[in-house]
């Protein structure tokens, strides 16, 4: 079945660039933008089992539509199928998208922020093919965070039905953003083997430079980066394609990009100024005054529709109780209820020195480092040299300065108060490592999306040979090699030893809870309370226990013999709003907890209880 969903998609991206007259690189990322959209209105009814029947149904629409072309027609498709299916930068991305799923199919999930919700997210999403229920998405305290990166994920997971293979994740993670980055390619002329080779390597080092989140786990900053840089040049390039086209994907990659994460919204705002005034200063061109209602429609879309997006989102997180803990942190700082610790001559230290001096990828590397300041005053001395030059207009010079400076300086003041308030009480940005790890990860739309913009004018404006090795060296120079190695093939050295502690953390009381709940599988029993002795708090061992236990959503308690009476047992299960108990064995004393919610007979350890109401009164009834 998996190959009809390719080819399904493949018909797509060549109908798409067939009929809007587009290069198919250029239709990549906006048919996935399209797909991913898609799969997010599919999962609100969990129907995104219906993909086994659209699929095919598309496929044969498709002929179907082609042979009732009349002959000329479909002539002219073939023709423009036979050139754009081989050309050499579309051959290139079509090998890359093979090659780094191939490479990526051992991967396990090890990156804490994949336990704590993208891999343990997606997983639900696999399993119930679509978005948990009121009180049953798997990772609570993340309970608002969009579900964009999660689609391409669940399209690959798909590839195996019947079992979640955390490689395939992975491989719908990378190709996702490499989707992205592949109209950079185009500037691939020659078709021969080394010349695509080089292309590709060069395309999956690019982003090397400046992040390396990605490189061991499912970044959404990181995809934020790469579609808010395909969108900056979307803006750009405007000249030979339609209205529909060039409205239509900038707004399909906001719609995308607002739903990889809730920061996506601070994006989305730079990105509608960017349009607006570029529009603004562009408005007398040719190009926007002969159709002027075609402009102001297209804009319109480019605002709304992203608008509507996120508030789609927001909405069914409104209606089922899902809140992310920052979201509730930065509510109690909004009313003056946070406690902000007294650290704020610290965290402004450590801003200052990985603001000036440390390297954004944050581990120096063999060649060259690029701070946060160097690769600010990098970007806009490009822009600015672009213009002396004359490959960009004097207007579109200062446009992209001024851009580039104001957004810059706004994000990394934004950067900087979160850490004066919201992540005050994280102690690891007292350091400048732990300051620099969130500059880089946080600002990636910043310097990842400038460099994208970047490469696309200096391809476009330099002759071929030129703008090849202004983009290349740069990347060579400044290049992750180890992280980016790691990443595509390097991570299989650690494999076993993931394994092992995945082994050592979920230990045998975890598995027995694991298999009363009936982990795992298709049929969900929704949320589970899992108590546990006071002196067992992990939260890592909480963050690897609900990986394992999805699509299964478990709340976290526990229980002191001495501090603990059945009131508080009481208040701490109506809080859970979870639909079922499992209680570890405890000391024989904290047994008489339980016996107010029996009827009638003595409550067990390592049982599966249903919680149920019974005139106001909790009662727990065993499942077999």
């Amino acid at each position: 079945m998996f190959i009809i969903h390719i080819l399904s998609l493949l018909t797509f991206i060549l109908i798409l660039g067939f009929f809007l007259k587009e290069k198919l690189t250029d239709c990549i990322p906006a048919a996935v933008s399209l797909l991913i959209l898609l799969l997010y209105g599919l999962s609100f009814g969990n129907l995104l089992w219906l993909t086994d029947i659209l699929a095919p149904l598309f496929l044969l629409g498709s002929g179907i539509f082609v042979f009732k072309m009349d002959s000329e027609k479909r002539k002219e498709f073939a023709v423009f199928a036979t050139k754009e299916l081989h050309t050499p930068a579309f051959l290139t991305a079509l090998l890359l998208f093979l090659a780094v799923t191939v490479c990526v199919s051992g991967k396990l999930t090890s990156w804490w922020d994949d336990y704590n919700f993208w891999a343990t997210d997606v997983k639900s999403i696999f399993y119930l093919d679509g978005f948990a229920g009121k009180y049953e998405n798997v990772a609570a305290e993340f309970g608002d965070y969009p579900p964009g990166t999660q689609m391409m994920k669940w399209w690959f997971l798909h590839f195996s039905p019947s079992e979640f293979k955390e490689g395939l994740m992975f491989a719908g993670y990378y190709v996702c953003n490499l989707a992205f980055l592949v109209p950079l390619l185009e500037r691939i002329k020659k078709k021969n083997i080394i010349t695509m080779t080089i292309g590709a390597a060069l395309l999956w080092l690019f982003p090397s430079m400046v992040e390396a989140f990605w490189m061991d786990g499912c970044c959404a900053d990181f995809t934020m980066a790469v579609i808010y840089g395909a969108f900056l040049t979307a803006v750009l390039d405007r000249e030979g394609h339609s209205a529909l086209f060039y409205y239509g994907r900038q707004a399909c990659y906001l719609m995308v990009l607002v739903l990889c994460k809730n920061t996506g919204a601070i994006w989305l705002v730079f990105g509608i100024l960017f349009t607006l005034l570029y529009h603004f200063l562009h408005r007398k061109d040719e190009i926007f005054a002969q159709d002027r209602k075609a402009v102001k429609s297209g804009l319109l879309a480019v605002i709304l529709l992203p608008v509507l997006t996120e508030g789609s989102w927001l909405f069914f997180c409104l209606m089922n109780r899902r809140v992310a803990k920052l979201t509730g942190v930065a509510v109690h700082m909004a009313t003056g209820s946070m406690n902000i610790p007294d650290v704020q001559g610290q965290m402004v230290d450590a801003f200052v020195t990985a603001f000036l001096k440390w390297p954004l990828h944050r581990y120096s590397t063999a060649i060259l480092n690029l701070s946060p300041l160097m690769m600010v005053i990098l970007v806009l001395a490009i822009y600015a040299l672009l213009g002396i030059r004359k490959k960009i207009t004097g207007k579109d010079s200062i446009f992209l300065f001024l851009s580039a400076l104001l957004s810059a300086a706004a994000f990394y003041s934004l950067n900087l108060i979160s850490h004066l308030t919201i992540f005050a009480v994280e102690t690891q940005y007292l350091e400048p490592f732990g300051m620099v790890s969130s500059i880089e990860r946080y600002g990636a739309p910043f310097t990842i999306g400038s460099l994208y913009l970047i490469a696309y004018l200096v391809l476009k404006k330099e002759n071929g040979t030129l703008g090849f090795l202004l983009c290349t060296i740069p990347v060579l120079l400044t290049a992750d090699y180890q992280g980016s190695y790691r990443a595509l093939t390097g991570y299989r050295s650690t494999t076993e030893e993931i394994r092992q502690e995945r082994e050592d953390i979920v230990d045998e009381k975890a598995e027995d809870f694991l298999k009363a709940v009936g982990a795992g599988t298709k049929e969900s029993i929704g949320r589970v309370l899992y108590l546990r002795d006071v002196s067992d708090i992990s939260w890592v061992r909480n963050a690897y226990v609900s990986f394992e236990a999805a699509p299964v959503s478990v709340m976290y308690g526990n229980i002191s013999g001495g501090t603990t009476d059945s009131e508080a047992l009481r208040k701490t299960i109506e809080e859970s709003h979870a639909g079922y108990l499992y209680v570890e064995p405890l000391d024989e004393e904290n047994r008489e907890l339980f016996a107010p919610f029996m009827d009638g007979t003595e409550f067990s350890y390592d049982t599966l209880y249903r919680i149920t109401e019974n005139g106001g009164r909790i009662l727990l009834v065993p499942i077999a």
